[in-house]
């Protein structure tokens, strides 16, 4: 009887030891322990996110917006974390189509940040760029300027609006904190409450400019306020000037020959903390 007992007991453990094996197994690891998600940050004011994996999954959120096309010599490699966009100086980009409901619209202030390594491009190269608005320009760009050179990047955010007489604001800056050809996390942003653009470097403001919707009134430049943005936005291009790809483009337009990743957009100005804490929990999650 002790015998049985015995063995018995050898079987119950054995299948204990394989039934807590075979879960060890099957249990996926979570990729952010002990480690901060970036997409809590600000997450309800979360509108777009790029992670740039692939074609395909170079899109992971962003209402009303979908994945087009691939063009030219644009590809993917390992970047910032995962995978990253690769432009090139001859022709690369990619397209997305803008559904009419996108949140894009809506947007009367906005947050975009994301990581790009890039040299110079010997000209000005279209990073991001939402269509609509000016018919040059278009709704929103975030753009490397021709002043950039091996010491530091030359950074250049535009924005439309289309409810005041001046339509068209930008912010410029070139830093030394935009570093040339090695990884930078940038974020660009416009401030409603304080007609503000700013222009950040590693979780830090390194140019602040304040925006006005037309002349003196009375003595006094009205304040851009909240935005609105041109409705006949119908597509977004990573890499490329527009005109690049029909045919006017112009000597000075290049393709953005770096690499770009984690491109976040919101539809809030985020505060200099949440920046902060952005780039913070970017570079716990780091290839």
């Amino acid at each position: 009887m002790k015998k049985i007992n015995f063995l018995s007991l050898i079987a119950f453990v054995a299948i204990l030891a394989s039934v807590s094996f075979t879960s060890c197994k099957t249990e996926e690891p979570d990729p952010y322990e002990g480690k901060t998600n970036p997409s809590t940050i600000a997450a309800s004011n979360l509108v777009a996110y790029f992670p740039f994996e692939s074609a395909t999954a170079s899109i992971e959120l962003g209402s009303g917006v979908t994945y087009s096309k691939t063009g030219g010599a644009a590809s993917f490699v390992v970047g910032r974390r995962g995978n990253a966009y690769k432009g090139a100086t001859t022709e690369a980009y990619l397209e997305y189509n803008v559904a009419s409901t996108n949140l894009f619209k809506n947007m009367s202030e906005f947050t975009m940040g994301a990581w790009i390594k890039t040299p110079p491009a010997g000209g000005a190269a279209d990073i991001f760029q939402l269509n609509g608005g000016d018919s040059f320009m278009g709704n929103l760009v975030f753009m490397l300027e021709g002043g950039s050179n091996a010491d530091s990047l030359d950074i250049k955010g535009y924005l439309y609006n289309s409810t005041t007489e001046w339509k068209g604001q930008d912010i410029r800056k070139s830093n030394k904190a935009f570093l040339s050809d090695k990884w930078v996390h940038i974020v660009y942003s416009y401030n409603k409450t304080t007609s503000t653009e700013t222009l950040y470097a590693n979780g830090l403001p390194v140019a602040t400019s304040e925006r006005y919707a037309g002349p003196e009134n009375g003595g006094v430049q009205p304040p851009l306020g909240a935005i609105t943005f041109g409705t006949d936005m119908t597509k977004i291009l990573i890499g490329a000037w527009p005109q690049l790809l029909d045919g006017t483009g112009q000597d000075w337009m290049r393709f953005y020959p770096g690499l770009l990743d984690e491109l976040r957009i919101y539809d809030k100005a985020l505060t200099d903390d949440e920046v902060k804490a952005l780039y913070d929990a970017e570079i716990t999650v780091i290839n």
